[in-house]
């Protein structure tokens, strides 16, 4: 017999197609749960129908164990962790579905239900962003595609779904308040911050920097990292940053510029509460992301005479169109370029009038 009961609701458990199905009937009444036994297997005979010997889509949970095997072959450690932790929020939401199962509506009640819930160590009242939940979509978008690469006969259901708009988080911060958040950010946030502002590296390629890839004599810091050719490359060091290099290189006994506190032999992994307590500290406002320094270093370098493709190669892009993206005048610039349009126009209009006087008019001509 197929049917038990679990607590007062029974249950129904048969094998299909090699797995087994164990799922709760959702009745009380016997009868009710042997229709739904039956409705369900009528449902799995039909949904296979006409397929000869199919590859049966394992459940979610599963298949996300064997999705993040993929991925260390496919991605750099970093992105790895993003992707484990965006499946820990999806197996919440998905634990217990085969992936054939999941359907768009559902991906469009986890966007309703996870919006609304708190941020983990967000202030008080903060729920999850539009970036988070957009990272967790990508995530369950790659799972489905690796799936159908695995020869699962699954729709993705994160196709036509929408994702929400992120424009206006990235900003650049000013002088002033380069200052007080510096003068309040502990060590080593406070070295992590000045290389990013002056060499435009990515947080994790600074963690990441070891003893052999700086070279104090030249002057240059070497990023062996990246997925494009682009990412890895030599930048060259600025005064304050080559006064940091020497001193943590005479002092540090790993192989990293920034060793973990826990594990010496491993790169520091993350500065955010750092970050945070120092930007709530400077009363910095509205607050801004470590990342945003780096778009920071972009703006003022355009800001200073430097052009677009040698920016870009700074900055490890691979298309001016991604080096675009990083710029972001400041307010006072914005203003410098509306005084530099205003006398540019008072100028050519004091030229015009000194032609015009110059010029003899018809009427004199005639006489």
């Amino acid at each position: 017999m197929s049917l038990y009961r679990r607590g007062k609701t029974w249950w129904y458990v048969f094998e299909f197609g090699g797995r087994k199905v164990q799922e709760s009937s959702g009745h009380q009444n016997k009868s009710a749960a042997l229709r739904a036994e039956t409705r369900r297997r009528t449902d799995l005979l039909d949904r296979r129908l006409g397929f000869a010997k199919p590859k049966l889509a394992p459940k979610f949970e599963e298949f996300t164990k064997q999705f993040l095997e993929w991925l260390k072959q496919q991605h750099r450690p970093k992105t790895q962790e993003l992707h484990a932790g965006n499946c820990g929020t999806l197996k919440r939401f998905f634990r217990g579905k085969w992936l054939d199962e999941i359907t768009r509506g559902m991906v469009e009640d986890f966007k309703t239900v996870r919006i609304r819930e708190k941020r983990w160590g967000g202030q008080k009242g903060s729920t999850v962003s539009h970036v988070t939940l957009n990272r967790a979509l990508s995530t369950l978008r790659l799972i489905y595609n690796y799936a159908d690469r695995c020869g699962f006969q699954v729709s993705n259901p994160v196709r036509h779904v929408e994702f929400f708009r992120e424009t206006g988080r990235e900003r650049i911060i000013s002088a002033a308040e380069e200052m007080a958040y510096l003068a309040t950010a502990s060590q080593p946030l406070k070295d992590i911050a000045r290389i990013i502002l002056d060499t435009g590296m990515r947080p994790e390629e600074v963690f990441r920097i070891k003893l052999a890839n700086i070279d104090l004599v030249q002057r240059t810091i070497m990023n062996p990292f990246g997925k494009t050719r682009a990412a890895r490359r030599k930048l060259t060091m600025t005064e304050e940053v080559w006064a940091i290099m020497r001193k943590r290189a005479d002092a540090s006994d790993s192989v990293y510029i920034f060793p973990s506190p826990d594990n010496p032999e491993r790169p520091i992994g993350s500065v955010r509460k750092a970050h945070d307590g120092a930007v709530r500290r400077a009363k910095v406002k509205p607050a801004f992301r470590l990342y945003d320094l780096r778009h920071t270093y972009a703006s003022r370098a355009v800001m200073a005479g430097v052009d677009l493709p040698t920016l870009g190669a700074l900055l490890g892009h691979t298309t001016i169109q991604m080096t675009m993206r990083y710029v972001h005048p400041a307010e006072e610039h914005k203003k410098e370029a509306a005084r530099k349009l205003e006398n540019f126009k008072a100028l050519s209009a004091i030229k015009l009038a000194e032609g015009r006087q110059g010029v003899p008019t018809i009427s004199t001509t005639l006489q």
